[in-house]
C-alpha cells in the first residue's frame, strides 16, 4: 500500500512547529470565547437583578421597626453589717453607679428601656471583715433573673443577667 504523502504532511508539519506557534494558532481560533462568556455573565446579571413585573424603586421600602421595651428591675444585696462597696448598671448597657459604706439590707428599684439590642443588668458587692456572707439578687419584671451568695470575710458577690426586648 502506498501512503499519500500529502495526507500525512499536515500532521508532520504540526509536530514540527514550535509551542509558541501552536499557542498563537489556538488563540487565533478561539478569540471569541471570552466575549461569549462575558455576554452570558451580563445576561445572567440582568435576569437576576431585574425581577419580572416588580418595581426596582428602593425608595418605597419601609424600614422594619425593631422592638424596644421597658422593664422594672430590682437589685438587692443582703448580709450583715455594712458593705464597703456596691456597684450596679443603671442604663442596661454600661453606665454604672456606686454606693459606698451602706448598711445591708440594700435595695434599688429602677426602670430600664431595652432595645433593639439586649440589655444587661449586673450588680457587684463586697462585705466587710465582720460579716460571714453576702448575697445578691436581680429581679426583672417580678421574676428572679439571678441570685448568688458568697461566704467568708471580705468576700465579693456578683449577679448578672441579659434582658431581651419584648416583641409586639
Amino acid at each position: 500500500m502506498k501512503v499519500n504523502p500529502s495526507a500525512a504532511e499536515p500532521e508532520a508539519r504540526e509536530a514540527e512547529r514550535p509551542p509558541a506557534e501552536l499557542a498563537r494558532r489556538l488563540a487565533l481560533r478561539t478569540w471569541w470565547l471570552p466575549w461569549l462568556f462575558g455576554a452570558i455573565a451580563i445576561g445572567l446579571v440582568v435576569v437576576i437583578a431585574v425581577p419580572d413585573g416588580e418595581s426596582t424603586d428602593l425608595g418605597t421600602r419601609v424600614p422594619a421597626e425593631l422592638p424596644t421595651s421597658s422593664h422594672e428591675v430590682i437589685y438587692e444585696v443582703t448580709g450583715a453589717g455594712k458593705s464597703p462597696e456596691i456597684k450596679y448598671i443603671v442604663d442596661g448597657v454600661a453606665q454604672t453607679e456606686e454606693v459606698e459604706g451602706t448598711q445591708l439590707q440594700w435595695r434599688k428599684e429602677l426602670t430600664l428601656e431595652v432595645g433593639p439590642g439586649n440589655g444587661i443588668v449586673q450588680i457587684m458587692a463586697s462585705n466587710s471583715g465582720k460579716a460571714k456572707e453576702i448575697s445578691c439578687s436581680i429581679k426583672v419584671d417580678g421574676d428572679i433573673a439571678h441570685r448568688a451568695k458568697a461566704t467568708g470575710e471580705f468576700s465579693a458577690v456578683a449577679c448578672s443577667s441579659v434582658i431581651r426586648p419584648k416583641s409586639g
